[in-house]
Order: structure tokens, then sequence, then C-alpha cells
């Protein structure tokens, strides 16, 4: 219900707008009640069109936001497991995916890879230390791919430095690996995120809430230049705000 009403003011916001920028500059070439048909026409295409590109991005938003939501979750559950666990899961993974797999202490050896997979799941970031010791742990010839939610930049120059010989696999490429074969950790949902306090923040300026207040800008400006000596200063303000008005409820940012 809530979702149907939003749809509805937005269309309802959609054709106001459409209709009064399309009068503005129809209104000069054609008679009044013309002008009023070819402008409702206008703002009629405008908002079904609009209305449908707006119904995709709510999707598309919604889509996003529920898969990073349980990304977040599925990596909060990694990070808090302890090994024994990440091995059981991570070996029945790789073999789904036909790998011939040996678990081993703290790690496992791939043997169609020719590497031995570790675990750095954890709060802490991985340091250049982790890095040379998963090497250093590996049996001559093969290579260590290392798992964990991220790697900064600093160790990713790190790791390039040892020519291949170190995969750095990221939550990304982990999840998808679980996800794939249905292994994500069950009930995720362990300890929760919140936002940061901001204390000065710029993008309200481009809050989409803030549409509407520009679009009655533009509409009290084009109405005042049916009563106003300069018509043109009062009816070119009405447009821009309008326009504005539009392009913040298109693509404007919704504020946390």
């Amino acid at each position: 219900m809530k979702t149907y009403f939003a749809i509805t003011v937005d269309a309802l916001f959609y054709l106001i707008a459409g209709f009064f920028l399309a009068f503005i500059p129809i209104n000069y070439y054609l008679p009044r009640p013309a002008s009023y048909v070819l402008s409702a026409t206008v703002a009629i295409i405008f908002t079904l069109f609009t209305v449908k590109l707006s119904l995709e991005k709510r999707k598309t938003k919604v889509c996003g936001v529920k898969n990073e939501k349980n990304f977040r979750r599925v990596m909060t559950a990694l990070n808090l497991s302890d090994e024994k666990t990440l091995i059981a899961m991570f070996d029945k993974a790789f073999k789904a995916e036909g790998f011939l797999t040996e678990k081993k202490r703290g790690c496992i050896f791939i043997q169609n890879k020719n590497a031995t997979a570790f675990f750095r799941f954890g709060f802490d970031a991985v340091s250049k230390t982790d890095v040379v010791k998963c090497f250093n742990a590996t049996p001559k010839g093969t290579k260590a791919e290392i798992f964990a939610e991220k790697f900064s930049d600093e160790v990713k120059d790190f790791a390039a430095r040892f020519g291949g010989k170190v995969i750095l696999t990221d939550g990304k490429k982990a999840y998808s690996l679980l996800e794939t074969h249905g292994l994500l950790p069950e009930n995720p949902e362990i300890i929760s995120y919140e936002a940061p306090t901001r204390t000065v923040d710029f993008t309200r300026l481009l809050d989409k809430k803030r549409a509407k207040n520009f679009l009655v800008f533009g509409l009290l400006f084009t109405i005042l230049s049916y009563i106003a000596p300069i018509k043109g200063y009062y009816l070119t303000f009405g447009a821009v705000f309008i326009i504005f008005a539009l392009i913040l409820k298109l693509f404007g940012k919704t504020a946390a």
C-alpha cells in the first residue's frame, strides 16, 4: 500500500511539472484552449515514461539494498567464525566446484589448482605479515590463496610482488562461491552496522525530497508571470525551478 501511494504521488508530481513545463513554450505559439490540450498530452506521455523509469529504478534499488545487506550479514558471520568452521565450509564449496581437496591444519590444499587456501576473515585487516606467513606455509612450487573480506591497496601491491604465487580472494568472490553452492551461513544476522553521524552533509542539497519545494517555487513563478510586468523573468525562473525539481525527483539522492 505504501509503495502504491508513493507511485501515485510521484505520478501527480510528474504530471503537474510536465504540464507547466510544456505549457510555458507552447503558450507562445498556440491559442489558449489548444495549448492546454497539447500541454496536457505532453504531460501525460511524460508521466507514463517517468513513472516506468521510476519503477525500474525502485526495483533495482530494492534488489541492490537487499543483496548488499545480505552480503554484509554473511561477511559478519564469516568474520566471527572460527578456523575449523571456515575450513569445513569452504572445503565443501571447493569440492562442489569439482576440485580435489585435502584439509590440513589451518588451510586447505587444492590439488587441481596446485594452491593452498588460507582464511583470514576477521575484523582486523589483513597485513603484509599475514601474506608472508601464508606464502611460507605453502609447499614449494605451489600458490597461496588468501580469503578475506577485503584487502588494502598496500597489501594488494605487496602480494603482487610474489609473481602470481599469492592470490587474494576478497569477500565478493567468496560470497559468490558459497552462494552458488548453497553454503552461505544460516541466520547470519549477528551484529548490526550503524551509519556514522555526519556533522556536515552537503548531499542534502541534492535530496530528492526537496523536489516538491522547487516544484512549488516553479509553479509560483509561472503563475506570477501572468500578473507581473516582466513575464520573461518569471517564466525563465519558473522553468528553471521546475526542471531542477524534475532532476532531483529522477536522479536525486535519498537522505539517510
